[in-house]
Protein backbone atom coordinates (compact mmCIF):
# COMPACT_ATOMS: atom_id res chain seq x y z
CA UNK A 1 0.00 0.00 0.00
CA UNK A 2 1.21 3.84 -0.71
CA UNK A 3 1.31 5.88 2.30
CA UNK A 4 1.12 9.57 2.53
CA UNK A 5 2.71 10.67 5.65
CA UNK A 6 2.00 14.70 6.23
CA UNK A 7 4.46 16.04 9.40
CA UNK A 8 8.33 15.44 9.96
CA UNK A 9 8.87 15.81 13.74
CA UNK A 10 9.09 13.30 16.69
CA UNK A 11 6.17 11.36 16.19
CA UNK A 12 6.55 11.31 12.48
CA UNK A 13 9.84 9.56 12.98
CA UNK A 14 7.60 6.89 15.45
CA UNK A 15 5.02 6.17 12.11
CA UNK A 16 8.08 6.18 9.41
CA UNK A 17 9.98 3.32 12.40
CA UNK A 18 6.69 1.22 13.33
CA UNK A 19 5.20 1.37 9.16
CA UNK A 20 9.04 0.15 8.13
CA UNK A 21 8.63 -2.97 10.90
CA UNK A 22 5.51 -3.74 8.93
CA UNK A 23 6.63 -3.71 5.66
CA UNK A 24 4.13 -4.36 2.67
CA UNK A 25 4.19 -0.35 2.52
CA UNK A 26 5.50 2.53 0.43
CA UNK A 27 5.92 5.35 2.19
CA UNK A 28 6.23 9.06 1.08
CA UNK A 29 6.31 12.57 3.21
CA UNK A 30 5.25 15.95 3.43
CA UNK A 31 6.09 18.40 5.54
CA UNK A 32 6.02 22.12 5.75
CA UNK A 33 9.76 22.93 4.72
CA UNK A 34 12.13 21.22 1.96
CA UNK A 35 14.90 20.76 5.08
CA UNK A 36 12.22 18.36 7.53
CA UNK A 37 10.46 16.66 4.68
CA UNK A 38 14.80 15.68 3.61
CA UNK A 39 15.72 14.65 6.87
CA UNK A 40 12.96 11.91 7.50
CA UNK A 41 13.42 10.75 3.78
CA UNK A 42 16.57 10.17 4.39
CA UNK A 43 16.46 8.60 7.82
CA UNK A 44 14.19 6.53 7.27
CA UNK A 45 14.53 5.13 3.82
CA UNK A 46 11.30 6.58 2.65
CA UNK A 47 10.32 7.13 -1.20
CA UNK A 48 9.63 10.59 -1.16
CA UNK A 49 9.66 13.68 0.31
CA UNK A 50 7.23 16.67 -0.33
CA UNK A 51 7.65 19.98 1.10
CA UNK A 52 5.23 23.13 1.32
CA UNK A 53 2.65 22.19 3.40
CA UNK A 54 -1.60 22.29 3.01
CA UNK A 55 -0.31 24.68 -0.58
CA UNK A 56 1.64 21.57 -1.58
CA UNK A 57 -1.20 19.01 -0.76
CA UNK A 58 -3.37 21.21 -2.77
CA UNK A 59 -1.51 20.15 -5.99
CA UNK A 60 -0.43 16.45 -5.13
CA UNK A 61 -2.47 13.70 -6.62
CA UNK A 62 -3.77 11.83 -3.48
CA UNK A 63 -3.42 8.34 -5.02
CA UNK A 64 -2.64 6.98 -1.72
CA UNK A 65 -4.14 3.88 0.10
CA UNK A 66 -3.66 5.80 3.28
CA UNK A 67 -2.86 9.53 4.46
CA UNK A 68 -1.12 9.82 7.99
CA UNK A 69 -1.88 13.05 9.68
CA UNK A 70 0.92 14.00 12.28
CA UNK A 71 1.24 17.76 12.52
CA UNK A 72 0.75 20.17 15.43
CA UNK A 73 -2.76 20.17 16.92
CA UNK A 74 -3.54 23.41 15.39
CA UNK A 75 -3.62 21.63 12.00
CA UNK A 76 -5.09 18.66 12.24
CA UNK A 77 -8.69 19.56 11.82
CA UNK A 78 -7.88 21.55 8.50
CA UNK A 79 -5.57 18.47 7.08
CA UNK A 80 -8.49 16.27 8.00
CA UNK A 81 -11.07 18.35 6.02
CA UNK A 82 -8.75 18.27 3.08
CA UNK A 83 -8.23 15.28 3.01
CA UNK A 84 -11.86 13.71 3.51
CA UNK A 85 -13.33 16.64 0.57
CA UNK A 86 -10.57 14.99 -1.61
CA UNK A 87 -11.87 11.27 -0.94
CA UNK A 88 -8.69 9.47 0.83
CA UNK A 89 -10.17 6.46 1.72
CA UNK A 90 -8.09 5.70 4.77
CA UNK A 91 -6.96 8.31 7.19
CA UNK A 92 -5.23 8.48 10.52
CA UNK A 93 -4.87 11.81 12.19
CA UNK A 94 -3.43 11.88 15.67
CA UNK A 95 -4.94 13.01 18.89
CA UNK A 96 -7.12 15.02 19.91
CA UNK A 97 -7.89 16.60 16.22
CA UNK A 98 -9.29 19.28 17.79
CA UNK A 99 -9.43 21.49 21.02
CA UNK A 100 -13.56 21.27 21.46
CA UNK A 101 -16.43 18.87 21.04
CA UNK A 102 -17.84 21.85 18.98
CA UNK A 103 -15.46 21.89 16.52
CA UNK A 104 -15.59 18.13 15.88
CA UNK A 105 -19.66 17.99 15.57
CA UNK A 106 -19.73 20.64 13.18
CA UNK A 107 -16.61 18.82 11.33
CA UNK A 108 -18.81 15.44 11.71
CA UNK A 109 -22.04 17.36 10.62
CA UNK A 110 -20.58 18.34 7.48
CA UNK A 111 -18.73 14.79 7.03
CA UNK A 112 -20.49 12.30 8.84
CA UNK A 113 -18.96 9.38 7.02
CA UNK A 114 -15.27 10.61 7.55
CA UNK A 115 -13.32 7.76 6.77
CA UNK A 116 -10.87 8.68 10.04
CA UNK A 117 -9.41 6.95 13.30
CA UNK A 118 -7.79 9.00 15.56
CA UNK A 119 -3.83 7.99 17.07
CA UNK A 120 -5.33 6.93 20.80
CA UNK A 121 -2.39 4.60 20.64
CA UNK A 122 -2.83 3.54 24.51
CA UNK A 123 -5.77 1.76 23.68
CA UNK A 124 -3.67 -0.44 21.47
CA UNK A 125 -1.33 -1.05 23.92
CA UNK A 126 -0.56 -4.64 25.05
CA UNK A 127 -1.44 -4.10 28.40
CA UNK A 128 -4.63 -2.90 28.01
CA UNK A 129 -5.75 -5.23 25.34
CA UNK A 130 -5.06 -8.02 27.65
CA UNK A 131 -7.15 -6.24 30.40
CA UNK A 132 -9.90 -5.43 28.15
CA UNK A 133 -9.98 -9.49 27.30
CA UNK A 134 -9.99 -10.30 30.90
CA UNK A 135 -12.81 -8.07 31.61
CA UNK A 136 -14.85 -9.72 29.03
CA UNK A 137 -14.86 -12.82 31.35
CA UNK A 138 -14.55 -10.94 34.54
CA UNK A 139 -17.18 -8.04 35.18
CA UNK A 140 -15.37 -5.20 36.44
CA UNK A 141 -16.98 -3.71 39.76
CA UNK A 142 -15.32 -0.76 40.03
CA UNK A 143 -12.23 1.62 38.78
CA UNK A 144 -10.53 4.50 39.08
CA UNK A 145 -7.84 6.28 37.46
CA UNK A 146 -5.52 9.68 37.78
CA UNK A 147 -4.21 11.74 34.79
CA UNK A 148 -1.56 13.52 36.87
CA UNK A 149 0.76 15.55 34.51
CA UNK A 150 4.44 16.13 34.26
CA UNK A 151 4.15 20.16 34.68
CA UNK A 152 7.76 20.35 34.19
CA UNK A 153 7.98 18.83 30.54
CA UNK A 154 4.34 20.35 29.36
CA UNK A 155 5.80 23.82 30.19
CA UNK A 156 9.00 23.52 28.07
CA UNK A 157 6.97 21.66 25.05
CA UNK A 158 6.51 24.35 22.70
CA UNK A 159 2.22 24.07 23.18
CA UNK A 160 0.91 27.25 21.90
CA UNK A 161 -1.54 28.92 24.94
CA UNK A 162 -4.46 27.47 23.35
CA UNK A 163 -3.55 24.22 23.78
CA UNK A 164 -2.03 24.39 27.13
CA UNK A 165 -5.93 25.86 28.33
CA UNK A 166 -7.36 22.74 27.26
CA UNK A 167 -4.42 20.35 27.96
CA UNK A 168 -6.90 17.88 29.67
CA UNK A 169 -8.47 17.47 25.68
CA UNK A 170 -4.80 17.80 24.54
CA UNK A 171 -2.90 15.38 26.34
CA UNK A 172 -5.08 14.06 29.57
CA UNK A 173 -7.77 12.46 26.67
CA UNK A 174 -4.99 9.35 26.53
CA UNK A 175 -5.87 8.05 29.71
CA UNK A 176 -9.36 9.13 30.24
CA UNK A 177 -10.47 7.59 26.73
CA UNK A 178 -8.67 4.71 27.52
CA UNK A 179 -10.26 4.01 31.26
CA UNK A 180 -13.27 4.78 29.53
CA UNK A 181 -12.64 2.42 26.77
CA UNK A 182 -12.27 -0.23 29.16
CA UNK A 183 -15.10 0.35 31.48
CA UNK A 184 -17.80 2.28 28.88
CA UNK A 185 -18.52 6.16 28.69
CA UNK A 186 -20.05 7.87 31.48
CA UNK A 187 -23.57 7.54 32.34
CA UNK A 188 -23.63 9.72 35.11
CA UNK A 189 -20.46 12.05 36.20
CA UNK A 190 -20.14 14.33 39.10
CA UNK A 191 -16.89 16.60 39.01
CA UNK A 192 -15.40 18.93 41.43
CA UNK A 193 -12.66 21.63 40.30
CA UNK A 194 -10.58 23.38 42.49
CA UNK A 195 -7.92 25.63 42.22
CA UNK A 196 -9.25 28.01 39.28
CA UNK A 197 -6.32 30.74 38.63
CA UNK A 198 -3.66 28.96 40.24
CA UNK A 199 -2.00 28.07 36.94
CA UNK A 200 -2.10 30.93 34.08
CA UNK A 201 -1.81 28.64 31.53
CA UNK A 202 -4.56 26.78 32.35
CA UNK A 203 -7.77 28.67 33.86
CA UNK A 204 -9.78 26.25 34.24
CA UNK A 205 -8.39 24.75 37.17
CA UNK A 206 -5.95 22.54 39.31
CA UNK A 207 -6.90 20.25 40.51
CA UNK A 208 -9.49 17.43 39.48
CA UNK A 209 -11.87 14.71 41.48
CA UNK A 210 -15.10 13.22 40.45
CA UNK A 211 -16.84 10.39 40.55
CA UNK A 212 -19.44 8.43 38.03
CA UNK A 213 -21.31 5.68 36.86
CA UNK A 214 -20.65 3.86 33.88
CA UNK A 215 -22.58 3.06 30.80
CA UNK A 216 -22.17 -0.80 31.89
CA UNK A 217 -22.98 0.31 35.77
CA UNK A 218 -19.50 0.55 36.80
CA UNK A 219 -18.83 2.75 39.34
CA UNK A 220 -15.85 5.05 39.14
CA UNK A 221 -13.91 7.58 40.40
CA UNK A 222 -10.63 10.10 39.33
CA UNK A 223 -7.99 12.51 40.30
CA UNK A 224 -5.38 15.48 39.45
CA UNK A 225 -3.44 17.55 40.66
CA UNK A 226 -1.91 19.83 38.26
CA UNK A 227 -0.09 21.84 40.88
CA UNK A 228 2.45 18.94 41.08
CA UNK A 229 3.79 16.69 38.53
CA UNK A 230 2.43 13.26 39.03
CA UNK A 231 1.80 9.85 36.52
CA UNK A 232 -0.91 8.16 34.74
CA UNK A 233 -2.58 5.01 36.09
CA UNK A 234 -5.65 3.06 36.41
CA UNK A 235 -6.86 0.28 38.30
CA UNK A 236 -10.37 -1.82 37.94
CA UNK A 237 -11.39 -4.18 40.21
CA UNK A 238 -13.40 -7.53 39.78
CA UNK A 239 -14.28 -10.48 41.65
CA UNK A 240 -11.33 -11.90 41.26
CA UNK A 241 -9.08 -8.89 42.35
CA UNK A 242 -7.64 -5.51 41.63
CA UNK A 243 -5.90 -5.11 38.17
CA UNK A 244 -3.34 -2.05 37.55
CA UNK A 245 -2.05 -0.27 35.04
CA UNK A 246 0.52 1.85 36.34
CA UNK A 247 2.58 2.61 34.31
CA UNK A 248 -0.06 2.36 31.59
CA UNK A 249 2.49 -0.12 29.65
CA UNK A 250 2.19 -2.52 31.93
CA UNK A 251 -0.34 -4.91 33.98
CA UNK A 252 -0.31 -6.56 37.60
CA UNK A 253 -3.08 -8.13 39.45
CA UNK A 254 -3.14 -8.33 42.86
CA UNK A 255 -5.94 -11.40 43.98
CA UNK A 256 -8.68 -10.66 46.33
CA UNK A 257 -7.38 -13.60 48.94
CA UNK A 258 -4.39 -11.07 49.82
CA UNK A 259 -2.43 -13.26 47.68
CA UNK A 260 1.28 -11.94 45.83
CA UNK A 261 0.74 -9.62 43.37
CA UNK A 262 1.72 -10.98 39.93
CA UNK A 263 2.87 -9.37 36.66
CA UNK A 264 0.76 -10.38 33.88
CA UNK A 265 1.76 -7.62 30.56
CA UNK A 266 5.58 -6.91 31.52
CA UNK A 267 6.30 -2.90 30.10
CA UNK A 268 7.98 -3.00 26.76
CA UNK A 269 12.08 -2.68 26.73
CA UNK A 270 13.07 1.15 26.35
CA UNK A 271 14.54 1.86 22.64
CA UNK A 272 11.61 -0.20 20.73
CA UNK A 273 8.52 0.61 18.35
CA UNK A 274 5.86 3.29 20.28
CA UNK A 275 3.87 0.92 22.03
CA UNK A 276 0.43 0.95 20.65
CA UNK A 277 1.86 1.70 17.33
CA UNK A 278 1.96 -1.61 15.67
CA UNK A 279 -0.93 -2.39 16.73
CA UNK A 280 -3.24 0.66 16.23
CA UNK A 281 -1.64 0.66 12.23
CA UNK A 282 -2.29 -2.85 11.52
CA UNK A 283 -6.06 -1.97 13.33
CA UNK A 284 -6.30 1.03 10.46
CA UNK A 285 -4.69 -1.01 7.38
CA UNK A 286 -5.88 -4.57 7.80
CA UNK A 287 -9.89 -3.73 8.68
CA UNK A 288 -12.30 -2.50 5.92
CA UNK A 289 -13.35 0.27 8.23
CA UNK A 290 -12.20 2.68 11.00
CA UNK A 291 -12.27 1.52 14.49
CA UNK A 292 -15.12 2.71 16.39
CA UNK A 293 -13.59 2.11 19.31
CA UNK A 294 -11.14 5.45 17.85
CA UNK A 295 -13.64 6.87 15.41
CA UNK A 296 -15.16 10.39 15.43
CA UNK A 297 -18.23 9.56 17.17
CA UNK A 298 -16.63 8.14 19.77
CA UNK A 299 -13.94 10.76 20.15
CA UNK A 300 -16.10 13.26 20.12
CA UNK A 301 -17.93 11.40 23.28
CA UNK A 302 -14.52 11.71 24.90
CA UNK A 303 -14.31 15.49 24.18
CA UNK A 304 -17.71 15.92 26.23
CA UNK A 305 -16.84 13.41 29.23
CA UNK A 306 -13.15 15.34 29.59
CA UNK A 307 -15.08 19.34 28.55
CA UNK A 308 -17.35 18.22 31.81
CA UNK A 309 -14.44 16.60 33.62
CA UNK A 310 -11.93 20.02 33.42
CA UNK A 311 -14.87 22.53 33.11
CA UNK A 312 -14.17 23.45 30.25
CA UNK A 313 -16.62 25.72 28.20
CA UNK A 314 -17.93 23.92 24.87
CA UNK A 315 -16.64 26.28 22.33
CA UNK A 316 -16.37 26.30 18.73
Amino acid sequence: MHILLIGAGRIAGDYARALNARGGVTVEVLSRTAASAEALARTHGLAAAHYGGMARLAELDLDYGGVIVATPIETLLPYLEHLTGRGVPRILVEKPLCLTSAELRGFLARHPDAPAMVALNRLYYPSVTALAEILRAEPAVSAEFAFGEMVERTLVAGLSPAVLARLGVANSIHVIATAFDLIGLPRTLDSCIEGQGRLDWHPAGAIFTGTGLSETGVPFTYAADWLASGRWSMAVRTARGLYRLAPIEGLAFTPEDGGPEAVLVVPPSPGGLKPGFPEMLAAWLDADAPDPRVGLTRLRAHMEAIEHIMGYADEG
